[in-house]
């Protein structure tokens, strides 16, 4: 885990109070829009990453039934797999994988990773940090 909050870290992850802020330091470092939408994705895949001539595109399957948490990790896992193209701007995106389990390392790193900045996210910008927050000004 120490490994993944340094990756966090070292991207300036660390700072993001939502998945917004994850996603403007991620395309920042890209150097290219992400945009992120809904689509039709089919059974089997919950999000994708596509790059495209006019920016980054993360596709979050629409036909899925998501609470907002896991539409937000979704987008978290997609974005370690963008940020993981930052330090190899040739490397191609990822192609669609349907799967229930991370057997594949590439794929259980980016999930781990995405893990650790869903937990920073809620750590400091959730609701029980503002609401802390909120405490100071009484």
């Amino acid at each position: 885990m120490n490994d993944h909050r340094t990756r966090l870290t070292a991207a300036g992850l660390d700072r993001a109070r939502s998945i917004d802020d994850a996603r403007r330091i991620v395309a920042n470092l890209r150097e290219r829009p992400i945009d992120v939408v809904d689509g039709p994705l089919g059974e089997g895949i919950s999000g994708m990453w596509l790059s495209m001539p006019d920016g980054e595109k993360i596709i979050v399957n629409s036909e899925a039934t998501l609470s907002e948490r896991h539409r937000h990790h979704i987008i978290a896992h997609e974005l370690v797999h963008i940020l993981d193209a930052c330090d190899d701007p040739d490397a191609p995106a990822p192609g669609p994988q349907r799967r229930n389990r991370y057997e594949d390392p590439v794929e259980h790193r980016a999930e781990s990773i995405a893990s650790e900045l869903m937990m920073s996210i809620e750590a400091t910008g959730g609701v029980a940090h503002r609401l802390a927050g909120m405490e100071r000004y009484r």
